[in-house]
């Protein structure tokens, strides 16, 4: 008789291999997919830069609401288009009656076309119309 004989089954090989296939099956399958780790990573990513051009939009017109309501001209086009570097967007300003920003080439985060603008009212009150 065998005494003392170390080791593991060929049983116990198996079914460790086995395991390990359904833990790399499952662990490729959260990371890709439509659900997957990398999709919803790129999707944070689009989400981030379009808040970013929101935000950086939503800034330049609050900083032109700030000068009509101090009775000051607004910004030139050129200067408004300068503090919104790398966003591809359309400054059209009317003095002493609005300013708008259309934001125009940004399908990537889905804000093609969005607009926001500061403007005197029909009450002649200036109103503020942000970016959405």
């Amino acid at each position: 008789m065998l005494k003392n004989q170390k080791g593991i089954t060929l049983i116990a090989l198996v079914i460790t291999i086995i395991v390990l296939l359904i833990l790399a099956g499952v662990s490729i399958a959260m990371l890709t997919g439509d659900n997957g780790l990398l999709t919803q990573a790129e999707s944070a990513k689009t989400d981030t830069k379009k808040a970013e051009v929101i935000e950086r939009v939503n800034m330049e017109l609050q900083a032109q609401y700030g000068l009509a309501l101090a009775g000051e001209a607004f910004d030139t086009e050129g200067t408004i288009e300068a503090n919104l570097t790398s966003v591809d967007c359309t400054v059209d300003v009317t003095p002493g009656t609005s300013v708008s920003i259309t934001v125009t080439g940004d399908d990537a985060t889905g804000l093609t076309k969005a607009k926001g603008e500061v403007k005197k009212g029909s009450t002649g009150k200036w109103e503020l119309k942000p970016v959405k």
